[in-house]
């Protein structure tokens, strides 16, 4: 939900992949099992449960209100419970997990009231019935806060507090995680090893690629390699690769910090896979140009190795990735030369005189695939065209920025050219609100569906069942937008909420879409702990356009596809970023300079 701008910080990296997903589907209202729809009538429910929460919340969270205004707030408490326990009730909410939530949240706060009236005893009886059920916000608060102070060091509650403890740490794999050491004991590999399978088993969002992998033999065949590894790295790779047979760019396992720490890539080059050849793409050093290296050229070999075989043997194996496109970024670009901090790495590279020329370069950056861009990048192009990159969905502030880029050169311009195409993604609401910039048109998201689980359901043999959420409509509500052409630029790099950018640009049918397949890999990542101290993530929403069309394992299909040669990348050309300008002319009606 979990991006793909990788971050150099650990921690911020691992907070980036969790907010990779599909927040758009906020957006949606349930399906029932029966096909009915819930729509009016659960939306009705939901208010009426939100407001008696929200004005319960208050008056028992003001330290001055009097026992008469907190006994005045429990009859809206208990209406709240009855509407959810009458049949209806309990019919809609097994068709919302909103509603569902609502039920444990006015336990919750009933708890919080009958501790502030003095009543213990009815507390931690609420308090036990319902702690199992609890949103991770208010086990945090039940935990940290002061909501429950009163009762102190009560047995009872202390007793319900390593109850909750321990319930946290059965669904997040805490029970698991253990302090970093060179070398984690084989009882801990093998546990960290069956968490992730399990929690794959049960929760990946793709069980076709589970039963062509055959998981639990794959699990099997990998108990052994665990139990050979002689370090803590050893470990963690054999891990990647496994993770890596699951095919998704959202399903990943990342290292301890102690170890991604320890990586790095030579940053000062990027490399990328053009015409079927490894090629510098962008040299940033100048002691490097010196020694001939230029964008354009094409890499021989690495350490020695034919770089295909360097690639193929020693990074693709490791990369998690949803189409072959995903793929190739991931290994040509992002990873090709990750190896020890500090260590250097010696490249051949073929000059355009034919002549090899051989540098060693150190490898000094931490693992951040992709140069560091600003969230926004503007400029106007010939032909008063305004281009304006939006290089991460992962920020708040991007929404502001977009506007203030659009402000300033984007309502004097004929038409616009928007650039995802170096965007990870991040959180598709950002993506929308740039999106409600440039129409006043309703629009649809993404359909999204996530596998639904009942152990009864499974004893009675019924087979896999799903929850299924429709695309989402959302109606633009600025006071003012863009009105004329609009064109987006995408490639294998756009990703995850940039990818349910694309859907919803182009459900809003605002424009062409150009360059080259997206990266094809979008949806919400499930995080869990592992011994030693890193995590895995597991993609646990599948998505696709209103129609039904899938996106995910295909990635975005352009309405212009344009692909970049090595000429072109020897020279500096943009061929996609041409043939919008182009295109938009056209519409537009002003011809762009010719160069």
């Amino acid at each position: 939900m979990r991006d793909q701008n990788m971050l150099s910080n650990f921690g911020r990296l691992l907070l980036s992949v969790t907010l990779i997903s599909c927040l758009g589907a906020a957006c949606s209202s349930a399906v029932l099992a029966d096909g009915s729809s819930s729509g009016a009538g659960i939306e009705k429910l939901i208010a009426e449960l939100t407001d008696i929460e929200t004005r319960a919340a208050k008056t028992i969270g003001n330290d001055k209100s009097t026992a008469a205004e907190l006994e005045a707030v429990l009859p809206a408490i208990q209406r709240g419970l009855s509407r959810l326990s009458a049949p209806e009730g309990l019919r809609l909410a097994n068709g919302d997990s909103t509603l569902q939530d609502l039920r444990p949240i006015l336990l919750f706060r009933l708890a919080e009231l009958q501790t502030r009236l003095g009543r213990k005893n009815e507390a931690l009886n609420l308090l036990d019935s319902v702690l199992l059920e609890l949103p991770g916000w208010l086990r945090h608060e039940l935990l940290k806060g002061s909501s429950f102070a009163s009762l102190g060091n009560d047995p009872e509650f202390e007793r319900i507090k390593i109850r909750l403890e321990r319930a946290t740490a059965l669904w997040d794999g805490s029970s698991f995680l253990s302090e970093f050491k060179e070398n984690i004991s084989e009882d801990e590999k093998i546990a960290g090893l069956s968490a992730f399978w399990s929690e794959v088993k049960n929760n990946f969002m793709n069980p076709s690629r589970l039963v062509e992998v055959d998981w639990d033999r794959l699990y099997l065949s990998y108990l052994p390699r665990v139990r050979q590894t002689k370090s803590t790295f050893e470990y963690y790779r054999v891990l990647q690769e496994m993770c890596a047979r699951l095919q998704d760019g959202h399903t990943r396992i990342w290292m301890p910090m102690e170890l991604h720490e320890r990586q790095a890539i030579a940053g000062e080059l990027e490399t990328a896979l053009v015409e079927d050849k490894v090629v510098l793409v962008a040299v940033n050093s100048e002691e490097l140009r010196k020694q001939g290296l230029a964008p354009g050229q094409e890499i021989v070999s690495i350490d020695g190795i034919a770089v295909k075989k360097y690639a193929e043997e020693q990074v693709a194996p490791y990369q998690s990735a949803s189409t072959p496109q995903d793929l190739a970024v991931w290994v040509y670009s992002y990873m090709l030369t990750l190896g020890a901090k500090g260590q250097a790495i010696r490249l051949e590279v073929r000059g355009f005189d034919g002549q090899t020329i051989t540098a060693s370069i150190p490898r000094t950056r931490n693992l951040a695939p992709g140069p560091s861009r600003p969230l926004i990048e503007s400029r106007m192009l010939d032909g008063n065209i305004a281009y304006v990159a939006v290089n991460s969905m992962n920020d708040l502030k991007v929404v502001a920025e977009f506007a203030q880029a659009l402000e300033g050169i984007g309502q004097r311009a004929n038409a616009l050219i928007l650039d995802v195409r170096n965007n990870g993604g991040g959180n598709s609401g950002n993506g929308y609100e740039i999106l409600n910039y440039l129409t006043d048109q309703p629009y649809l998201t993404s359909d999204w569906k996530t596998r639904s689980y009942s152990p009864t359901f499974r004893s009675w043999g019924k087979g896999l069942q799903w929850r299924i959420f429709p695309a989402g409509e959302i109606t633009p509500k600025r006071e003012k937008h863009f009105t004329k052409p609009v064109a987006l630029l995408i490639g294998p790099r756009t990703y995850s909420a940039a990818e349910d950018f694309c859907v919803a640009f182009r459900n809003a049918k605002r424009g062409p879409i150009v360059g080259e397949l997206s990266g094809g890999s979008t949806g919400n990542p499930l995080s869990i702990r592992l011994p030693g101290g890193g995590m895995a993530m597991i993609c646990t929403k599948l998505d696709s356009y209103p129609d039904g069309t899938m996106f995910v394992g295909v990635g975005i299909k352009p309405d212009l596809t344009v692909s970049a040669s090595v000429e072109d990348v020897r020279v500096g050309r943009d061929r996609a970023l041409e043939t919008a300008a182009r295109a938009l002319s056209e519409r537009a009606g002003v011809m762009p300079d010719k160069n």
